[in-house]
C-alpha cells in the first residue's frame, strides 16, 4: 500500500516537474508594438508595477486598438492618477480610456473585460499582462468572452528578480495547473490568440 503511494506521489511530481518545464517553454514571447495587429480595443489587467499600463498606453498611442480598458483599477485610483502617472492627454483619457474597479482576481479581470467588451460590441481584443499571467489570463477570458479574438501582448515583469521572481512564476504555474484542471472538468473552450 505505501509502495503504491510512494509511487503515485512520485509520478504526480514528476509531471508537475515535466509540466513546469513546458510552461516555462510556451510563455509567451515578448512583441514590439510595430508587430502587433489592430484590434478593436485593448485591455490591461493590473499589476507588473506599472510596467503594463504603460505598455497599454503605447499600443493606444499607436492606435493598434480604437478604447482601452484598464481593469482591476482599486478603488482609490482616479481619473486623473493614470492621466499624469502615464502622461496621457485629457483628450485621450475622455475619448478612449476606461478604468475598471469591479476586479480583484484574474476571473474578475475577466468578468470585467467581457462585460466591457460585449457593451461595446468588441470581436478582436489585445491583452496586455505579465508573459507568466498571460496563459491563465487567456483561459480565464476564453471562458468568458468564447467568441472574441484575443491576441497576447506579454510585457516582462521587471520589479521582480532572482528568488522571488521564480517564487511568483512557479505560484503561477500552480495557478495555471488549476485552472486548467477547472477547465478541463467544465469542458470549456480553448484560448485562441497569435
Amino acid at each position: 500500500m505505501w509502495r503504491l503511494i510512494l509511487y503515485s506521489l512520485s509520478f504526480l511530481l514528476l509531471a508537475l516537474l515535466i509540466g513546469f518545464i513546458i510552461f516555462l517553454v510556451g510563455l509567451p514571447k515578448t512583441r514590439t508594438i510595430e508587430t502587433m495587429p489592430q484590434a478593436d480595443a485593448i485591455v490591461v489587467l493590473t499589476g507588473g508595477g506599472g510596467t503594463r499600463i504603460r505598455a497599454a498606453t503605447a499600443l493606444l498611442a499607436q492606435e493598434r486598438g480604437q478604447r482601452l480598458l484598464i481593469s482591476g483599477v482599486h478603488n482609490t485610483v482616479q481619473r486623473d492618477d493614470i492621466k499624469n502617472l502615464f502622461h496621457l492627454d485629457e483628450q485621450t483619457m475622455r475619448c478612449c480610456v476606461d478604468l475598471g474597479y469591479q476586479a480583484r482576481d484574474t476571473l474578475g479581470n475577466a468578468d470585467e473585460i467581457a462585460k466591457w467588451a460585449q457593451a461595446h460590441d468588441y470581436q478582436h481584443l489585445i491583452v496586455v499582462t505579465s508573459a507568466w499571467h498571460m496563459p491563465r489570463a487567456l483561459i480565464e477570458l476564453s471562458a468568458s468572452l468564447p467568441d472574441t479574438r484575443l491576441v497576447p501582448f506579454p510585457v516582462k515583469a521587471s520589479n521582480h528578480t532572482g528568488m522571488e521572481k521564480w517564487r511568483r512564476i512557479l505560484v503561477e504555474y500552480l495557478k495555471h495547473v488549476v485552472i486548467l484542471g477547472r477547465e478541463g472538468l467544465l469542458g470549456l473552450g480553448t484560448t485562441e490568440g497569435e
